[in-house]
């Protein structure tokens, strides 16, 4: 028998045999391989085990992680690998019985500059310009800049953007000035355009966790009451609810309305909706672009803690006048834009008015004529807002924008009462009268600078102010009496940002987007300031002004962020905002990391996570359930610190094979800490006072949850159907006895469906449904009477019931829900387009709840809870003129 040492050296030398003879190979060995979406490096192990070639090489030059399809079959070994290697840059040399991988080092040349329609000049954001050779890419900024480093001898670029026919963009040797790329809309187009999937899969290689809204996809939004409205489209999404019916703002993911910076032209704007939310500020017919934030948000944002709502305004046709305009039954709108100097200088202005006047009347009419002794009121309602937006060119590297808005809301409300017998010695005559007024000022310039082909600038100052005011009068005249009495009260408050800021973009090479800046806010809070004045025959006039609690707040901010595509597979965008914020002799000071990061799968599945921290130096006292034009603006004191945030994310998401229908799911988890909540009921004109703090609780809110997006893209029939499963708490040290409680934006449940159908060149009909969970309520749990203190110069009043409330929020408003239907007929003209849209608002007239409050009836000694609703069935018809 073989010894042990004798079948050991046997076996080695069994072994060796094979491998000694596989490893002789030369540059004309042929080779076979054959991969599908593998990484390059995958070939490499199959020529190492099925040919004995070694490949040697660094990770941290050379990346062999790009994904490939490869089919060679019988081919000589060094065109085989020249194939396979050369559209990577990497060259490769032969070293004894190895093959050595390095990158091959070309001369660059940085190519940078605009894509712009082709008719209008408008500058397009999110474009895509795309090396087919290279498989990199870059897409271009908020003002249509791109920059893109690539080899010298590149030849040309691919360009393309929604909506358009892509484009062919020849590299000339030595470019060293911007670029101007021409983009032609489909809309012009008779044929169909078919994008490549490469287009495609680089268009969606955006930023993180951000949704980009374009002119297109706002075209293709459902048209409720004559108009495409972005935000209404966003508070259709999971995570985003609108709030309470009428209320008018956004809650996102557990979240109050003051927890969102929403951006127009990059000027925050504090009130976003007119007509108790069923219109927002934004014209539709002016907006070029609108990004949504709802996590990972970059670090170029700060100052909210919930959601970032960016939106750029039509920098006007360079080129051509042309307008619309449109009259409905609840407003009417009109737009121009044109040259001031063709191809120099644009402008564009809007405006719109709504003439629903008489639609309150509706609402709270109460009696005919009050001639059975019950009060008769009447009110009207309107908003109306403008803009104007002025654009220059002074040179290719430098361009200014001057743009402007006003919108005011204006509520009016008459009550008058008769006595209903005049032999009562109580009998008396009553009129009163309200005016609410609130509304938005904004101004912005900006200067943008190109300062080499790979460093853009954009410098901005703006103004902006949100204000509140409302004035009452009242008349009482008793009947037996010579006594009268005349009420004067007023009531405004405010708040104003002044801001300068320097955003800085470098491009050092098509895998990193470097971004960073610095600012300066000035904060002026004007949170109350109230008159009143007594002017009855047996009192002598008083005249009272109190509460002005006047104060200004100083927000210094840096930032830098990187967004890096680290392989084809892996994208990160981290980031770092710093802030600090000087009020009253006190300073804060806050720095917050950020971080997103993508991960793309196999088979079109993709993996994402988030992490963040934002900090806000204001906040919002507000008493009700709704976002209200009385809520107040304050600053952070030394009693109330800033809010903090922390939020972290993970989410899945999967599209199909042509790209018709993708599917997401997120869940998410955010804590939030010094957020503050009215320890007692205050109202609103008593809670502005210089000590306001000292009638706030400060505590911690919670929220987490899970959102499910199904959508279909592509086709005559879009939409898409969103669910959202969440909680949101707070917890008090001394409010519910410091036990935690629901938020009372707090939604189990949220549920929308949006729909579109085309129907052949002329008909779209569009649908949106939703389906809500009731919101937490505060309700007594006992009562008993009081004792009155009456006034000879006031209406005689029953004694008072106090009630003693329990625990907060334990109770919940009924369920919501709502359907929208709309119909669209347009039909082109040689010189201009006309549309006819017919909308139903609240289709089948459900009685959502907007508030309660409790009826005490004495006859069947019981008291019950009655609900308010403000929005029934709204009809519509709009006509609209393009030209």
């Amino acid at each position: 028998m073989m010894s042990l040492f004798g079948r050991m050296l046997l076996g080695t030398l069994l072994i060796c045999i094979p491998v000694h003879a596989s490893s002789q190979w030369d540059w004309r060995t042929r080779v076979s391989v054959a991969v599908k979406d593998q990484p390059l490096e995958t070939i490499c192990i199959i020529l190492e085990k099925q040919y004995g070639i070694h490949f040697s090489y660094s990770k941290n030059v050379v990346d062999l992680s790009p994904r490939v399809t490869v089919n060679i079959h019988n081919k000589p070994l060094k065109k085989a690998l020249e194939d396979i290697f050369r559209p990577f840059d990497i060259q490769f040399a032969r070293i004894g019985d190895q093959i050595v991988l390095t990158f091959k080092k070309h001369p660059t040349q940085t190519i940078s500059g605009y894509v712009q329609d082709y008719t209008t000049g408008e500058k397009l954001i999110g474009a895509t310009v795309y090396s087919p050779v290279q498989h990199v890419g870059t897409t271009t900024n908020q003002f249509g800049f791109f920059s893109l480093t690539l080899p010298r001898d590149t030849v040309s670029l691919q360009v393309s953007y929604i909506g358009y026919k892509p484009g062919m963009l020849p590299v000339r040797k030595s470019q060293s000035e911007p670029v101007i790329v021409p983009l032609q809309s489909q809309n012009s187009l008779p044929e169909v355009v078919i994008v490549t999937d490469t287009f495609r899969q680089q268009q969606e290689q955006g930023p993180l966790s951000k949704l980009n809204l374009s002119p297109a996809d706002m075209k293709a939004m459902p048209r409720l009451l004559g108009e495409a409205d972005m935000m209404r489209a966003i508070g259709a999404l999971p995570g985003v609810s609108g709030g309470i019916e009428g209320g008018g703002g956004l809650n996102v993911r557990g979240g109050s309305p003051d927890q969102n910076l929403v951006l127009l032209d990059g000027t925050p704007i504090f009130s976003v909706s007119h007509l108790f939310g069923i219109f927002s500020v934004f014209n539709p017919d002016i907006v070029k672009s609108a990004e949504f934030y709802k996590g990972a948000f970059p670090a170029r944002y700060g100052g909210r803690l919930s959601s970032i709502v960016d939106i750029s305004l039509k920098d006007g046709d360079m080129q051509q006048f042309h307008g619309e305009a449109a009259i409905g039954l609840i407003a009417a709108k009109a737009m121009v834009e044109g040259p001031i100097k063709k191809g120099k200088t644009s402008f564009l202005v809007s405006a719109r008015r709504s003439h629903t006047d008489m639609l309150l009347n509706d609402l709270i009419q109460t009696a005919d004529n009050g001639d059975d002794g019950s009060p008769d009121s009447k009110g009207y309602v309107f908003f109306y807002d403008a803009n104007l937006k002025v654009n220059h060119i002074f040179s290719e590297k430098d361009r200014l924008y001057l743009s402007a808005y006003i919108g005011q809301d204006q509520l009016n409300i008459k009550w008058k009462e008769k006595p209903q017998d005049p032999a009562n010695p109580s009998a008396y005559f009553g009129d009163s009268r309200s005016k609410f007024l609130w509304g938005n000022y904004t101004s912005t310039l900006r200067w943008n600078h190109v300062f080499s082909p790979k460093l853009f600038a954009n410098i901005t100052s703006n103004y902006s102010q949100y204000y509140f005011s409302t004035e009452y009068k009242y008349d009482y005249k008793p009947i037996n009496t010579v006594d009268t009495n005349r009420l004067y009260g007023k009531y405004s408050s405010s708040i104003q940002d002044i801001v300068a800021k320097a955003d800085f973009e470098y491009r050092p090479q098509p895998k990193h987007t470097i971004k960073f800046g610095a600012g300066a806010i000035t904060h002026i809070f004007n949170p109350g300031v109230s008159l009143f004045q007594d002017d009855g025959d047996a009192a002598p006039s008083v005249d009272t002004t109190y509460d002005n609690g006047h104060s200004t707040g100083q927000e210094i901010l840096l930032y830098a962020e990187d967004e890096w595509s680290a392989s084809q597979a892996l994208r990160i965008n981290a980031g770092i905002h710093a802030s600090g914020f000087l009020v009253d002799g006190r300073f804060y000071h806050s720095v917050q990391p950020r971080l997103g990061l993508r991960y793309q799968l196999p088979r079109r599945w993709t993996l994402r996570g988030t992490y963040t921290h934002m900090t806000q130096y204001l906040h919002l006292l507000s008493n009700s359930g709704a976002s209200l034009p009385t809520d107040l603006w304050v600053p952070s004191t030394g009693k109330v610190q800033p809010m903090f945030s922390r939020q972290g994310s993970i989410g899945v998401s999967k599209t199909s094979r042509h790209r018709m229908y993708t599917m997401s799911a997120e869940v998410y988890y955010k804590t939030m800490d010094h957020v503050i909540e009215y320890s007692e009921y205050v109202s609103p004109f008593d809670g502005a006072g210089e000590n306001w703090d000292d009638l706030v609780a400060v505590g911690k809110g919670r929220s987490y949850g899970g959102e499910i997006l199904l959508e279909k893209k592509k086709g005559t029939t879009r939409g898409w159907i969103g669910y959202t499963l969440a909680w949101s708490d707070r917890t008090f040290p001394t409010v519910n006895g410091g036990k935690s409680f629901p938020y009372k934006y707090d939604r189990r449940h949220d549920l929308e469906v949006v729909l579109t159908q085309r129907l052949g060149k002329r008909w779209e009909l569009s649908a949106t449904w939703e389906y809500t969970s009731g919101l937490p309520l505060t309700l007594p749990t006992a009562s008993f009477e009081g004792i009155g203190d009456p006034s000879p110069f006031d209406p005689p009043q029953k004694d008072p019931i106090i009630d003693h409330i329990g625990n907060r929020n334990q109770y919940r408003t009924s369920s919501m829900h709502r359907l929208d239907i709309s119909a669209t007929y347009s039909k082109k003209k040689k010189l201009w387009t006309k549309s006819w849209t017919f909308s139903l608002y609240n289709a089948y007239n459900q009685r959502n709840p907007f508030s309660y409050y409790i009826v005490t009836d004495t006859e069947k000694q019981e008291r019950y809870l009655a609900e308010i609703s403000i929005l029934p069935i709204l009809p519509s018809v709009t006509y609209a003129i393009k030209f």
